[in-house]
């Protein structure tokens, strides 16, 4: 018993290592720092754990809880419950896929590098639902740079990525788990035993992994080839003004009429004569704009429409801006987090509402009975979501054509789904419009960008983006981030002016935009196959 219980504490300090070493490899693969190769590495000390069979459920957790309350610390610049309570929630779906993992490699007798990258993928999947869900931290947004090795999200998504990452994890750590059974070596714990009885099985961990990264490899290089050579389409103004959010998030008279002016001015001294539009980011413009002044009788509501007309008059640009509608044709007034796309002669033309709302962000997720945690939203009310992917046109002289683009707003670029529809209803270019002031000059911006070099290869389309802190960029078909805001080396927390040409390709719609999540959708399957077919042996013998 003496024995046991010695065996038992030393195998819980070594988990407890593994874990921490874990939780920093993992953190270090993702923007900042963005030591991307880590990833290849980083759940191997988990899969040994998973492997040992030591509560695995419980270190499972504590690597969770551990690297979302550490990677989402940008979130306690809006809400320390909400940082709290979504790290903890984030966290069980590691614990499932650390249950699932010991539980399908104890029943079925199999590897890491068989179910590992299908459960992963799995859990990423279905954690991007939930409440508008939260598809970040996702591993294949690691290897945002790599361009070459991401090309095939054009077929598979995000999701293909992660999962040749894991296969890569599972593989090392199935390696080291033969070596520690071959060396008669235990963990203080039940030993790893998949290998004592499949010799072949080394030579399948070796060349699975590796030849699924030549694949890709080769289809990555191939496809960069073929987007070298793009045509220019309009020419984009971005403006970044910098606006800190502890003075946007309730100004008075004279700060709404700053963030204006300042808007306005950047605008003014920056556009280029040839400029066919100009963007400014989300919820920049102070005053209402689809409610006729008079009727509000606001002083900021007429500057604002006066001042929209002023800029299109003297830059003979098309706008698109964020700001704030209101419907009032319901009982209670509704309130949008809008786009509006003004033309050339200031005529308002139409407007993109946001669809997907910031759950405790911007609305309060089954509000009747969750009023208490009204706190929670740096609202006065609960935003309304939008109904309508609202296509936009662009004429422009130069190439007398008419460009199609669709507005995607603040973290609507981390709905893969929604980018894919508006592609998929035949837009040309992707606009991103958003306003990152909320977490300071933190991680939250480049992981945020990470996530929309993903859009931009799934669906072969240029997304341009305007951010309020940073960071406003242009995105090539081919994710490579082509542009962006940079002044001394700094690119979070300036203000100024980015131009450059909306970039395209002329193809067919890929894989990922016809057919979607096919391969998450695979894998989910394929885990839920292994679930049952492992609860109906057990029923059965």
């Amino acid at each position: 018993m003496q024995e046991k219980n010695l065996l038992n504490k030393k195998a819980f300090y070594i988990n407890l290592l593994l874990s921490f070493l874990t939780v920093l490899l993992f953190s270090f693969s993702f923007p900042s720092p963005s030591i991307s190769f880590l990833a290849w590495i980083a759940l191997v000390p988990w899969f040994i754990i998973i492997s040992s069979g030591y509560k695995v459920g419980l270190f499972s957790y504590i690597i969770g809880a551990s690297f979302f309350t550490l990677n989402l610390s940008w979130l306690r610049f809006v809400t320390y419950p909400g940082w709290l309570l979504l790290s903890l929630y984030l966290a069980a779906y590691l614990l499932v896929f650390g249950v699932i993992s010991h539980y399908l490699r104890k029943r079925l007798k199999l590897p890491h590098i068989i179910i590992a990258p299908f459960a992963w993928v799995a859990l990423e999947y279905l954690r991007s639902f939930p409440l508008s869900g939260f598809p970040w931290f996702f591993m294949g947004h690691s290897q945002y740079l790599n361009l070459p090795l991401i090309q095939f999200a054009d077929i598979t998504g995000v999701y293909g990525v992660s999962f040749l990452i894991i296969i890569f994890n599972a593989a090392i750590a199935d390696l080291i788990g033969q070596s520690l059974v071959r060396g008669k070596f235990k963990l203080g714990i039940d030993s790893i035993i998949f290998f004592e009885r499949k010799r072949n099985v080394y030579c399948f961990t070796i060349t699975i992994p590796i030849l699924l990264l030549c694949l890709a490899l080769f289809y990555g290089y191939f496809n960069l080839k073929s987007y070298k050579s793009l045509q220019d389409g309009p020419n984009v103004c971005v403006v970044q003004g910098n606006i800190p959010q502890s003075i946007k998030i309730n100004p008075d008279e004279k700060q709404q009429e700053e963030i204006l002016t300042k808007y306005v001015n950047l605008s003014l001294k920056n556009t280029e004569e040839d400029t066919d539009l100009i963007i400014w980011p989300e919820t920049m413009v102070p005053g209402i704009l689809n409610i006729d002044p008079e009727i509000l009788d606001r002083k900021i509501d007429r500057l604002s429409k006066d001042s929209i007309q002023k800029l299109a008059d003297i830059t003979s640009a098309n706008l698109l801006v964020g700001g704030t509608a209101i419907d009032v044709n319901n009982k209670y007034p509704l309130y949008f987090n809008t786009a509006f796309y003004y033309d050339r002669k200031g005529k308002l033309v139409d407007r993109y509402d946001k669809i997907y709302l910031v759950p405790f962000g911007e609305f309060i997720p089954f509000e009747k009975y969750l009023r208490f945690l009204g706190h929670l939203v740096p609202y006065e009310v609960s935003l309304s979501s939008g109904k309508r992917r609202t296509i936009f046109k662009l004429y422009t002289e130069k190439t007398d054509k008419v460009f199609r683009f669709g507005v995607i707003i603040c973290y609507e670029d981390t709905v893969a789904s929604l980018v894919r529809k508006f592609r998929k209803n035949g837009v040309d270019f992707m606009v991103n419009i958003t306003n990152d002031a909320w977490f300071c000059d933190s991680s939250e911006l480049d992981q945020h960008l990470a996530i929309m070099v993903f859009r931009a290869i799934e669906n072969r389309i240029c997304i341009t983006r305007a951010a309020n802190t940073g960071i406003s960029s242009f995105v090539a078909p081919s994710g490579e981030i082509y542009d962006y805001l940079v002044r001394n080396g700094k690119y979070r927390e300036i203000d100024g002016v980015l131009h450059n040409k909306i970039r395209f390709v002329n193809t067919t719609n890929t894989w990922y935009t016809n057919y979607g999540d096919v391969f998450a959708i695979s894998c989910l399957l394929a885990t839920t196959v292994l679930l049952l077919i492992t609860v109906t042996r057990r029923i059965f013998t």
